[in-house]
């Protein structure tokens, strides 16, 4: 017994140094990252491209997983100081908008990948579907399509009482017990994990066999073309990297999401609750890493990114400086961008450096 005690002690105080450590880990990763992401996907050589207008969009759902939903289930989670718990109106749509929007985070990255594809064919027909236009559209739907698919959890979802890590009886924001949580965990795994992952693996694969079609023609094309290639490529592979940091996040809490489910009519012991806790909570703090990292990975993989964050990097650092310009009679103030070598002065025609 005495064992037991002192095991059930250490998964507990486990469970919560990952939520105390991790989770404000993950909120400064997101905070800076997304941020970046915001200012480079509205960049002049961005801006304008399908696939970073996909980008931006789930870069800005990701930003309330990480300013609203991360530090909200950190105070459930650490300090159970959460008016769900005490409150049906919030549970429900809590818990819808937390769930919906990084659901949608998720696909709109699916939907970058299909841009890839449709961008990458020999069919002039498909290509026409990577536009703006159709993103824009594309971004709607996904968004109203998801919220409907989660929208039963506002009439399902409630306040129930479940023995938490310690034994103790304490409220919850959950559905009911029995066929409905089977299918929200399914919903969950289906909705979230497996189809968004499936159809990133799949409009990867189409896409990088279409690219291989077109590599032959490649030296036969005008300099302007192969270099709008070279920044679709590396759009690609920031797109890849984005695909398996998902699937990598979001599958493990897909599993014990589905594992809870089937077990909650079981009768547990104090040892097990406190073991399925504290894999849960790694689970749980593992699928923000899907909403946070997306920065660094696309740093790291694309160089059309990392110039475009370089360059404001540089600007922050050296802003704006007027120069002053002379003529005969007057004098005209022109604002010049900041120069590696030193500030050009522009006086009676002649350059000065």
């Amino acid at each position: 017994m005495s064992s037991n005690y002192i095991a059930i002690n250490q998964l507990n105080q486990a469970a919560y140094m990952v939520v105390i450590v991790e989770t404000p880990f993950n909120f400064a990763l997101g905070a800076i990252g997304l941020i970046f992401n915001v200012l480079i996907f509205t960049r002049p050589s961005l801006r304008n491209e399908p696939c970073s207008f996909y980008f931006f969009s789930s870069t800005c759902f990701s930003l309330f997983v990480v300013f609203v939903s991360m530090p909200v289930r950190l105070l459930a989670s650490a300090y159970n100081i959460d008016t769900a718990y005490y409150n049906r109106g919030i549970c429900k749509i809590e818990t819808f908008a937390f769930d919906s929007a990084r659901t949608i985070s998720c696909w709109l990255i699916t939907c970058a990948c299909a841009d890839r594809f449709f961008h990458s064919s020999l069919n002039a027909n498909i290509r026409r579907l990577s536009s703006l236009k159709i993103a824009k559209w594309a971004i709607g739907i996904i968004t109203v399509i998801i919220t409907i698919l989660y929208s039963h959890m506002i009439v399902y979802y409630d306040i129930i009482n479940v023995s938490d890590r310690f034994g103790n009886v304490t409220p919850t924001c959950n559905g009911p017990v029995g066929i409905y949580r089977s299918i929200v965990a399914f919903w969950y795994l289906i909705l979230y994990s497996l189809c968004p992952s499936f159809l990133m693996l799949l409009f990867g694969f189409l896409t990088l066999n279409n690219i291989r079609r077109h590599r032959r023609a490649v030296s036969n094309v005008p300099r302007t073309n192969q270099i709008l290639r070279r920044t679709d490529n590396q759009l690609l592979r920031m797109l890849i990297a984005q695909v398996f940091m998902i699937i990598i996040a979001t599958l493990p809490f897909s599993i014990y999401q589905l594992y809870t489910s089937f077990t909650s009519s079981f009768t547990k012991s104090t040892l097990q609750i406190a073991q399925e806790n504290l894999a849960g909570r790694i689970a749980g703090v593992i699928t923000y890493f899907a909403h946070t990292t997306s920065f660094y990975l696309y740093t790291l993989t694309g160089t059309i990114f990392r110039k475009e964050f370089i360059k404001i990097i540089q600007r922050c650092r050296h802003p704006a400086r007027n120069i002053v310009h002379s003529s005969q009679n007057n004098t005209h103030v022109i604002p010049m961008a900041p120069s590696n070598r030193g500030i050009t002065t522009v006086q009676s025609g002649n350059v000065q450096k």
